[in-house]
This record gives structure tokens, C-alpha cells and sequence, in this order.
């Protein structure tokens, strides 16, 4: 996502002036590249709060307007108040375009996975990753399409197909998996060793009932046979 920003140079050595420009709705920033002069700015608290909302849900480029010059920038760091959170001061990265750049990427799930749908819990294990690539290809958001996922599957870094994005993590890092609840184990488990023994015994049982009754069978049958014959004279 690429957003316009507006800032305002400023210079200031008096002590107290920075303290006095934030209550005025001011935020003090730098704008820094590679080989280039550190610039000191002040960018609108009002102005900045849709570049906060954008950047819980995605990597933004910040096209940051400092008087006639346009600079594409991304956010390195956000320094805040630890008592009410409020926004103390803002680094900006100048990028260039043939220059690989470091960013941290939000990653969303998508889809309905089968395996949700039998009883198993989507676990998103990664919900950004720190990734490098060049500007024109940084990616704003990852989706992980899951609607193929069954139970017990997972998905790594090596299965994403993005072939022009460096990960710092392994490759072998789990981004999401379906893990199977102990009740929905129990009822795609293969049987106890008790179980087998039983049905084990059971068989054996049957084959035991099937060979007396054919032996049953087998005397009756002679015995009607000797019946039937005729009785030798005396």
C-alpha cells in the first residue's frame, strides 16, 4: 500500500521547543537514506493516524512530501510514550528502487480449511514475518490460502511461492498448521491394542462356532445315511 504524507522541515536548538511542538499536534521525525544527509521533520498527528490504521494490516510505502521533493519512504521505527502511548518520534527510510530494503510483513490466513470443518483449530503461527526485497516487489500483506489444509497439515515458508522475496527465518518455519484436538484424535485413531486383541478373540470365537456347527451338521447327516440302509439277513 502506498500512501501520500505531508511534513515540514524544521530546525530548533531552544530547549523545550520539541516538548512545545508536540503539544501542538506535531510528531518530531527524521528522513534518512543511504549516503544521504539526515533530515529533521515534523509530520501532523491527525495526518498520521491513517498511516497507523494501514500499518496493522499492512506493509505501507510512504510517498513523504517535504516541500517540492517527494521521498518513497518506509516506516523503520515508532517511538512511543510507555505511559499513554502516545507517538514521541518517527524514523522514515529514503528507499531506492534498485536497493533491497528490510521490512516486516503481515501475514492473514484465507479460506475455510477442511480440516477446521472435522474439528481441528487453525494455528497461524506466524503473524509477520521480516522479509527483503526491492520496493517495486515488497509485498504489503502475505495471504496463505488454507482452503486445501486437512488435519494435521501445515504449511512452511518453502511452500509460499515467492520466488523475488528473501525471508530471514528458515525456510523450514511453520507458518500455519490445522492441529487435531485430543477428542477428534480419539475418533481417527486406529484402534488400542485391546481393541485388536478383542476382535482378535472374537474371530477366533466365530471360527470355533462355525466348525462345530459343521461338524454337528456332518453327523447328522452320516447318521441319517446309516439309518436309511438296509439291514444285513441273519
Amino acid at each position: 500500500m502506498k500512501i501520500d504524507l505531508t511534513a515540514t522541515a524544521y530546525k530548533t536548538d531552544k530547549k523545550g521547543d520539541v516538548k512545545r511542538l508536540r503539544k501542538e499536534g506535531k510528531i518530531p521525525a527524521v528522513l534518512y537514506g543511504h549516503k544521504e544527509k539526515t533530515k529533521r521533520i515534523l509530520i501532523g498527528q491527525k495526518e498520521f493516524k491513517h498511516v497507523l490504521d494501514a500499518l496493522q494490516q499492512e506493509t505501507v510505502i510512504v510517498n513523504l512530501k517535504v516541500g517540492s521533493k517527494n521521498y518513497p519512504c518506509v516506516i523503520k521505527s515508532l517511538q512511543r510514550n510507555p505511559l499513554d502511548e502516545n507517538l514521541l518520534h518517527i524514523d522514515f527510510q529514503h528507499i531506492h528502487k534498485k536497493e533491497k530494503i528490510r521490512a516486516t510483513v503481515p501475514i492473514h490466513a484465507v479460506g475455510e480449511a477442511p480440516g477446521v470443518k472435522k474439528g481441528g483449530i487453525l494455528d497461524l503461527h506466524l503473524h509477520e514475518v521480516v522479509v527483503r526485497s526491492l520496493p517495486d516487489v515488497l509485498p504489503s500483506h502475505i495471504d496463505i490460502d488454507v482452503s486445501n489444509l486437512d488435519l494435521g497439515e501445515t504449511i512452511h515458508l518453502r511452500d509460499l511461492e515467492m520466488p523475488d522475496v528473501d525471508f530471514e527465518l528458515s525456510l523450514d518455519t511453520t507458518v500455519v498448521s490445522i492441529l487435531v484436538p485430543r477428542a477428534v484424535e480419539a475418533e481417527i485413531k486406529p484402534p488400542a491394542e485391546e481393541e485388536l486383541v478383542e476382535a482378535a478373540e472374537e474371530a477366533v470365537e466365530g471360527e470355533k462356532v462355525e466348525e462345530k456347527e459343521g461338524k454337528e451338521k456332518k453327523e447328522a447327516k452320516e447318521d441319517k445315511e446309516t439309518k436309511k440302509a438296509p439291514k444285513s439277513e441273519k
